[in-house]
């Protein structure tokens, strides 16, 4: 019994380790090029139920983004790239694949590329079949190979079209479309692996359908994909593992570099390589799940013309609208300004000589007793310099560590010195961190962990401890001036660096011992 419950048990465990549940992130992309566009499609791990992302990514002017254009609950079987525009293919319903289009278009307002046409992809007539085995995008038109039909299927207007396809293409076990060299490619791959190639130039009406496809013979072991490009016919060819980039030259393959995906420096071994205006591009994603977060990467490298190698891997990030990133200047000016004012308001307030009062103010009386009487040591401005940043630093490293090394630069950046608010995150969030730290230290221990390495504290302009309200403004004051570095000014110009911060709460910073410099 205990034998029969342990192969039990082993049979369930391989079940589930073998179940699609576990494979939560699918790496490998299936994507298309237009030589500045690039589109793939790829699974969203965030969702519950699983659902597919269109991602667009645009060369032009080496943008490092993409968008995600649409998101489908089923995952497109094919799709094809021209110029602005890519067309998608579902699976078929009904004895028909269902078709959508859409063109993307870039908005230099808000510095992003949008789908256009209502914002979303429209709807195309169905391709009849329950198949498909090819699709490519020549001149503005999509082109299809439907299996089981010896005709290619392109979709001009508002219907499909049948054009005959090569005797011999039809012959192959495989058939394939491919656009390269300005050109609209058909392959056919038999089953000794041997490679037929046409190439259709023109799309002259009054010609023969065999006068227009143009036998272009191909010797090509171990092809796996035709790559979309520009200038020349290229494909890859190889294994799993060991791939490698061809130039398609009379017939020949003339290599242009061998790829090892699982050597790469991002360590997967699916990817797709794509063209480019110059050269190529290689999309891939990387991901991996724990028990409650799902992380995905988008990568992209680029093999230039002449290179020897593709570039170091970038990953692409979901681009953001710019066109209100400057938000944050109109609102930290506002509050500078209102700081200042209302420094300057405290400070008439607290005069002996106040302008609202007949008589002269009891409290400027005291507080310029206090102040006279300078109860306890001032604190050296040097100190008080020293003190932030020993405050600041163990924030600064925690902020490096989350906003990563590539924000290393960026974390000294404030958000007034910048108009993007997207630059200075690294800066805020090490600001906020130490600001919100202090403040409970010196609530409960009457100073921070700068001012207790550099022996002072924060009291109140009469010299007693100061009040819990005080050490909130002093410190969410010490923030704004952080934050705006305008506001240091009076620190800088006052003896003891005492700034707005103090003049407002009405606290200063004394300290323990008396001090021995110069």
């Amino acid at each position: 019994m205990n034998y029969f419950v342990r192969c039990m048990f082993a049979l369930i465990m391989v079940m589930v380790a073998a179940s699609p549940l576990q494979d939560r992130f699918v790496q490998g992309t299936q994507a298309a090029s237009s030589g500045t566009h690039f589109w793939w499609i790829s699974k969203n791990p965030y969702e519950t139920i699983s659902r597919f992302e269109l991602l667009h990514h645009a060369a032009a002017d080496d943008e490092r983004q993409f968008q995600v254009a649409s998101t489908f609950a089923e995952k497109p079987i094919a799709l094809a790239a021209d110029g602005e525009r890519v067309w998608l293919v579902f699976e078929a319903l009904n004895h028909k694949m269902e078709v959508v289009s859409g063109a993307t278009q870039f908005n230099p307002a808000s510095e992003l590329w949008f789908i256009i046409h209502g914002g979303a992809l429209q709807l195309c007539p169905s391709i009849a079949g329950e198949s498909l085995e090819s699709l490519a995008a020549f001149d503005g038109e999509p082109w299809a190979i439907v299996q089981g039909q010896p005709d290619a299927r392109v979709l001009r207007g508002d219907q499909w079209i049948s054009v005959q396809l090569p005797a011999a293409i039809n012959e192959c076990q495989t058939r394939m479309l491919v656009v390269a060299g300005g050109a609209l490619n058909a392959l056919g791959q038999s089953s000794d692996n041997s490679i037929k190639r046409f190439k259709r130039e023109s799309q002259a009406e009054s010609q023969a359908e065999s006068q227009v496809w143009i036998e272009s013979p191909m010797k090509a072991r171990e092809f796996l994909y035709a790559v979309d490009h520009a200038a020349r016919f290229a494909c890859v060819t190889g294994s799993h593992d060991e791939q490698a980039l061809n130039w398609v030259e009379a017939g020949e393959l003339a290599p242009i570099m061998a790829i090892a995906f699982n050597k790469s420096p991002l360590k997967v071994s699916a990817g797709q390589v794509i063209g480019m205006g110059s050269g190529f591009g290689w999309i891939a994603e990387t991901g991996h799940a724990t028990e409650k977060t799902v992380f995905r990467q988008s990568w992209i490298s680029v093999l230039s013309d002449g290179a020897a190698e593709f570039s170091e891997p970038i990953e692409l990030r979901a681009q953001i609208s710019k066109a209100s990133r400057w938000y944050h200047l109109p609102i930290l000016g506002v509050l500078s300004l209102g700081a200042i004012i209302a420094a300057f308001l405290a400070r008439a307030l607290n005069s002996p000589l106040n302008p609202l009062e007949k008589a002269r103010s009891k409290e400027g009386d005291i507080d310029s007793q206090a102040l006279a009487k300078e109860l306890g040591t001032p604190f050296k401005k040097w100190r008080r310099l020293l003190a932030t940043v020993i405050d600041l630093l163990p924030c600064a490293i925690a902020s490096l560590v989350i906003f990563k090394d590539e924000y290393a630069i960026q974390i000294l950046i404030p958000p007034l010195w910048s108009a993007d608010i997207e630059i200075s995150l690294p800066y805020i969030a090490m600001v906020v961190a130490a600001i919100t730290f202090s403040m409970f230290e010196e609530i409960i221990f009457g100073r921070s962990l700068g001012k207790r390495l550099m022996s002072g504290r924060v009291v109140s302009i009469h010299g007693a401890p100061a009040a819990w309200w005080q050490h909130i403004v002093r410190n969410l004051l010490k923030g704004l001036v952080l934050l705006s570095p305008v506001l240091a000014i009076p620190s800088l110009l006052n003896s003891t660096g005492a700034g707005i911060p103090e003049i407002i709460s009405r606290t200063r910073v004394e300290s323990f011992e008396p001090a021995n410099d110069s």
